[in-house]
């Protein structure tokens, strides 16, 4: 709350299972004004019977209704994301929507995964909610500039919350890895010989990119991949018949999983005929003949879950999940995008969740209760499945963030059982060694829990941020230099800035030198110096901090300069609600833009002067002259800089 009070938004990354969804209840029942929850919809249900547990009024809208344009008619004080790691990707139309709506608006964004691929992620979500200068009085001249940092800076901690995780260290988690055998192994072999076999593309992107989602299917189940086999040919068929396939075309052949991991802009944005080669088409037909040979992995899952634990079986893929819940027979309960059910009846998806809640002793719709769920990924993020004791990974998915989701569910507050059984289904040899699936996921989960962890708030952490003081998690380097730690205040926020000096006299920001002259000063520096020459580096450290916490090009010139013509000839005419209106507009354009501020800006910029002039935008305050203190400084005054 402190934080949305300061920046009007933060980040709230508490691990998964821990009870995100009642600290944004808590902070909404605070709130005077409407709050709305934009949640995913599988969720909608969960978080419309929270708030009226909780008796706190809010408006719950999905991530779906927005991916298609839609957007709430209440104007609220407050928007509360879920699962915010879904509006990592600023092309996305989901994305395009919500931003220019949150403008104006306290925007709290809950998530335990904010880093799902890159750095970048959390630095669109940073973007959503804050302006482009939100860390400046901390020396950070925008929030991009965190790319370049090799950990978070301490003052992150401030607008990114995170407590040390609790929830997975009381849960015993017991690991159990399902080898392949070897009508497995025969399996992947000779799924990856068939893909050899085809000639995908011309275009290197475009082959790695169908050879990955054949691959990946194959890896699953063999139903999985006769259905990528499927949608290949469709493709196929597709760019014979429009001559060439398009982008959108190749978004959809890879799906949601794939979509976000592809560097499409270095993809051609329009793919010649003969890129993807139609005499795949017979070989693909070829493929679609062969039966699949799922059996033996299936008959070992079943094995290994043999016994009254209630279990989760997790794929990504609607034809493996098929294929697993005919074959466990009518009692499986099963959730995919579209449905649900219990064998072959459809059964309301709530109901079908329930069975396997905290609430699954007084489960009556059956008079047996499932024992197993076949489930995708559709139901890895926000239920509560603590009745479950056991997890069962049928494929791997393409992101570390994807597994913590999928365990949460069970892992998580309120777990019924003292110990978790977490399977992991392993791909043969082939695919593992064409594919690489455990080194992607290990590689990715290493940067979120590298920048999570540094995030935690421990005790020690939350005595530096007491205090002010932020020298918690610099890292050491440096050369002897100046020293002085300068703190900012200006708006109602604060920061603090380390200055260095080098020996020509330059001052700059920089954090990494800090930790090191501070344990070189050790306890004090027994020196002599002048107050006349300790006065002018002071002065001078004090410059240089207020002139880097002034982001002079945030502004759009071509917008203010548009402000600036309009209130010549406003002034002219002695207009005074004109010069009103214009002087919100340029606050609105002078003051540094969240993701959505930029979108809003680029709108203005296409308007006519009529249209422009009736233009509402949010009322910006007038940005006060940043104060500097010095707090601390270590000045270096011997001849041999000692």
């Amino acid at each position: 709350m402190a934080a949305l009070a300061v920046w009007n938004g933060a980040l709230l990354l508490e691990s998964v299972g821990s009870g995100k969804t009642w600290i944004a209840l808590a902070v909404a029942a605070h709130e005077p004004g409407h709050v709305v929850a934009v949640v995913p919809a599988i969720l909608r249900a969960q978080w419309e019977s929270a708030a009226a547990r909780a008796k706190v009024p809010l408006h719950v809208w999905t991530h779906e209704r927005a991916s298609r344009g839609a957007l709430p008619r209440v104007r609220p004080s407050l928007v509360i994301v879920d699962e915010a790691h879904r509006l990592r990707d600023p092309t996305t139309r989901r994305v395009r929507t919500i931003a220019p709506w949150l403008v104006g608006c306290r925007t709290l964004l809950l998530t335990a995964t904010p880093i799902v691929n890159r750095l970048g992620d959390l630095i669109t979500l940073l973007r959503l909610a804050l302006p482009e200068d939100a860390l400046v009085l901390d020396g950070i001249g925008r929030l991009n500039d965190l790319e370049s940092c090799s950990r978070p800076p301490a003052s992150l901690r401030r607008i990114a919350i995170r407590s040390a995780a609790f929830v997975n260290a009381a849960i015993d988690r017991r690991v159990t890895i399902l080898r392949p055998d070897e009508s497995e192994r025969t399996r992947a072999a000779a799924a990856v010989a068939a893909i050899d076999g085809l000639e995908l593309s011309l275009c290197v992107s475009t082959r790695q990119l169908v050879t990955s989602v054949l691959l990946d299917a194959a890896a699953s189940s063999d139903a999985a991949f006769h259905q990528a086999l499927k949608r290949y040919r469709a493709l196929l068929l597709q760019s014979r018949d429009a001559g060439g396939a398009s982008r959108a075309m190749l978004r959809q052949f890879a799906g949601e999983s794939l979509d976000q991991l592809v560097f499409w802009p270095l993809l051609t944005a329009g793919i010649a005929a003969a890129d993807l080669p139609l005499a795949d088409i017979e070989r693909v037909e070829r493929l679609l003949t062969e039966t699949p040979k799922d059996d033996p992995w299936i008959r070992a899952v079943v094995a290994r879950c043999d016994d009254t634990c209630p279990t989760i079986c997790f794929t990504r893929h609607r034809a493996t999940a098929q294929q697993l819940r005919v074959t466990l027979g009518d009692a499986t309960a099963w959730v995919t995008g579209d449905a649900a059910g219990i064998g072959p009846h459809r059964v309301p998806r709530a109901a079908v969740l329930a069975a396997f809640g905290v609430n699954r002793p007084t489960w009556q719709i059956r008079r047996m209760v499932p024992r197993m769920l076949i489930a995708t990924d559709v139901a890895a993020e926000g239920l509560d499945l603590q009745s479950a004791g056991r997890i069962v990974h049928i494929d791997w998915p393409w992101t570390a963030t994807r597994i913590e989701q999928r365990e949460g569910r069970l892992l998580r507050l309120g777990q019924q059982h003292a110990q978790v059984e977490v399977v992991v289904r392993v791909p043969g040899p082939a695919i593992e060694i064409a594919l690489a699936p455990e080194a992607r996921v290990r590689r990715k989960r290493h940067l979120a829990d590298e920048w999570l962890q540094a995030l935690e708030v421990t005790d020690r952490a939350r005595e530096y941020l007491a205090a002010g003081s932020f020298f918690a998690g610099l890292s050491d380097g440096g050369n002897d230099a100046d020293l002085v730690a300068v703190r900012l205040l200006r708006d109602g926020c604060a920061g603090v800035m380390f200055m260095t000096r080098d020996c020509g006299g330059t001052w700059c920001a920089d954090d990494r030198a800090a930790a090191a002259l501070i344990a070189r000063a050790g306890a004090a520096l027994p020196m002599t110096i002048e107050p006349t020459s300790v006065s002018i580096t002071l002065a001078g450290a004090v410059r240089a901090a207020a002139a880097r916490c002034t982001m002079s090009d945030c502004g759009t010139p071509a917008l203010v300069s548009r402000i600036h013509r309009l209130a010549r000839q406003a002034a002219a005419k002695r207009d005074g609600d004109t010069l009103r209106r214009l002087d919100r507009l340029l606050r609105f354009a002078a003051t540094p833009p969240t993701l959505g501020g930029r979108a809003v800006i680029a709108e203005l910029l296409e308007l006519s002067d009529r249209e422009f002039m009736r233009t509402d935008v949010p009322d910006m305050p007038r940005r006060e002259v940043a104060q500097a203190t010095v707090i601390a400084a270590v000045l270096l005054r011997s001849e041999d800089r000692s």
